[in-house]
């Protein structure tokens, strides 16, 4: 996929905030543009990026502002938390454009906590059946983030958003770095996203595949895999995770011979489910982690 061609667009305050993390962190190294759309002035105006587009403009010059933005992309990447109503009115919009401008057009949202008010997930449910027009989407619970617990002793609210950004931020760049690579991470449908580190290449899987965000064996059930490895070269980590996936699963892993004090191993993959339905809402049968 060309970065050239590449717009990300975070949403409200939570998307605004990944996506300048994004940027200081060189995801896409220039090559991608960058676009806070929210209707909160003082979080896009201390957003780290030069595209800004306020919620609070009439209709068409809305509409406008996203044409304008959005024209010449290959690919849309949305990042936005789906309970506040920035979500409810931009993503829309933004999914219409991309694929009126036969963009691929790729989500990163979470949803709301399940103990939050009504609204908010009036918000989200309207913002799924959106979603269902996108050629691939990972969608995380919020919930899932306190599972970081298991990475860090404790976990405060205010590092929960903290986490989240991070999440988002290399799952982006775990994205762009496959898909850049292989295109058909472009048209998954549902898919899910993880990563580890460790002192050896198995290590380093282990952690990836027990990603935090994951249900309990969730990669068991996959059918295409992607899996990129950076330092290590043994066998023994591409042995483990072909006993554990089925047998008829694709498996595309690629090997970067990088010297490094720690392996790194990133983790796409998809059940191949489509989001028109129904009993794929991510919405039904949660429970509260925290």
């Amino acid at each position: 996929m060309d970065k050239t061609k590449i717009k990300i667009v975070g949403i409200g305050e939570g998307g605004a905030r990944a996506v300048s993390g994004m940027i200081s962190l060189g995801v896409g190294k220039g090559n991608v543009d960058f676009v806070s759309i929210g209707k909160d002035e003082n979080i896009l105006l201390t957003s780290a990026t030069r595209n800004n587009i306020f919620l609070n403009q009439d209709s068409p010059t809305i509409y406008k502002n996203l044409s304008t933005n959005l024209r010449d992309a290959k690919a849309v990447i949305i990042v936005a938390g789906i309970g506040g109503s920035a979500a409810k009115q931009a993503l829309p919009r933004i999914i219409s454009i991309a694929k009126n401008n036969n963009a691929a057009t790729i989500a990163f949202v979470n949803l709301p906590f399940v103990l939050e008010n009504v609204e908010r997930k009036k918000n989200a449910e309207y913002c799924l059946n959106s979603l269902r027009e996108v050629d691939t989407a990972f969608i995380l619970p919020a919930e899932k983030f306190f599972l970081f617990r298991l990475y860090r002793k404790e976990i405060s609210v205010g590092e929960l958003f903290e986490v989240a950004n991070e999440i988002f931020c290399m799952g982006v760049k775990i994205f762009l770095e496959m898909s850049s690579e292989n295109d058909s991470l472009l048209k998954l449908g549902k898919a899910k996203f993880g990563y580890g580190f460790g002192a050896t290449a198995l290590e380093a899987i282990r952690n990836a595949v027990n990603f935090p965000t994951f249900e309990p064996d969730e990669i068991r059930r996959a059918k295409r895999i992607f899996i990129r490895q950076t330092g290590g070269s043994d066998t023994s980590a591409k042995n483990f995770v072909k006993e554990m996936i089925r047998r008829d699963a694709q498996l595309f892993w690629r090997v970067d011979n990088l010297q490094s004090d720690k392996i790194f191993a990133s983790i796409i993959f998809t059940h191949e489910e489509a989001l028109t339905d129904d009993k794929n809402n991510p919405l039904r049968h949660r429970r509260n982690f925290s």
